[in-house]
């Protein structure tokens, strides 16, 4: 038969507290409070008592190089203190295998490397760092044979130069002097006049800097060219052309060109330029005036008498 169980009494059941209930909160006491503020605050100033010294710091070694600097200046000593931590720094280098070893130029007919070395100050053993390019340039482009002139540094110990030199032009006689000039007029200090007498010679104030143009001209009139010794300048403005028998061709000041084709043309026909005469005037446009020599004309007109 089945078991019939005892039904046990039924217990009530008591409420739960919450749990925020079960936790009894930390009461801060006054006392306690006052302290932690009173922390707070002390750190506070210290912080700021800190960050005041350091800026004084700061500003104390600041003036003592301000016045450090300021007393070297006065005393002229900067650039000793500066050449001294130079020559250190490219000594340093130098050791360290960066010493220029080679001067490698490109372009140079007539001048050596040696020369060039020479010129930009690289002695043996000077560290490539200390070779400043564009004060190197500007010192090779001073040398009278230089035109223009390219350095670059070429790590780990050599420099690299590419030059540009100037071509003999010309002769230009001015006040009793010959110089040797190049196509713009510029004088080849260190050329010699006397070992370029084969080139063109121009003459007067001013012949140097318009020298290219005209000669330009006269190489394309062969004939004419062929007969001139030298050309004049004339008041800086026009040339005169010396021939070989003693006259001169008379060149306007504007469109020379003209004027050189016209009496190419007339000597071509008609020999023009073969005549004794003292000028062949060519100043008036489209114009041909031959002027005899004083001296023979005189004595023309005797026997004409």
């Amino acid at each position: 038969m089945p078991k019939v169980g005892r039904a046990g009494t039924a217990r009530s059941a008591k409420p739960r507290k919450p749990a925020a209930s079960r936790r009894k909160a930390k009461a801060v006491s006054p006392r306690g409070a006052k302290l932690s503020n009173w922390m707070a605050a002390r750190l506070r100033a210290a912080r700021y008592r800190a960050g005041y010294a350091l800026r004084l710091a700061v500003l104390g070694v600041g003036g003592l190089c301000v016045l450090s600097l300021a007393g070297l200046m006065a005393l002229g000593r900067m650039d000793e203190i500066g050449a001294a931590l130079n020559e250190g720094l490219d000594a340093r280098l130098a050791r360290s295998g960066f010493a220029v070893r080679a001067v490698d130029v490109t372009g140079a007919s007539r001048l050596d490397g040696a020369a060039i070395a020479e010129a930009m100050g690289v002695d043996p053993g000077h560290s490539l760092l200390a070779i400043d390019p564009a004060a190197a340039r500007a010192r090779i482009e001073a040398m009278s044979w230089v035109e223009e002139a390219q350095v670059a540094r070429l790590w780990p110990d050599r420099v690299h130069v590419i030059l540009k030199e100037r071509e003999p032009f010309a002769v230009w006689q001015h006040n009793g002097a010959h110089h040797v000039i190049d196509r713009s007029g510029t004088v080849i200090a260190a050329a010699e006049a006397t070992q370029y007498g084969a080139l063109p010679r121009v003459v007067g104030e001013g012949a140097n800097a318009e020298a290219a143009p005209l000669l330009d001209l006269l190489a394309r009139q062969e004939a004419i060219d062929a007969l001139v010794t030298h050309a004049v300048r004339v008041g800086e403005r026009r040339w005169n052309l010396r021939l070989l028998a003693g006259g001169d061709i008379l060149l306007p000041e504007g469109d020379p060109a003209s004027a050189l084709a016209l009496i190419a043309t007339l000597h071509d026909e008609r020999g023009v330029l073969n005549l004794d005469a003292q000028a062949f005037d060519l100043r008036t446009q489209g114009e041909l005036v031959i002027r005899a020599w004083p001296d023979r004309a005189a004595a023309a007109r005797g026997r004409g008498a």
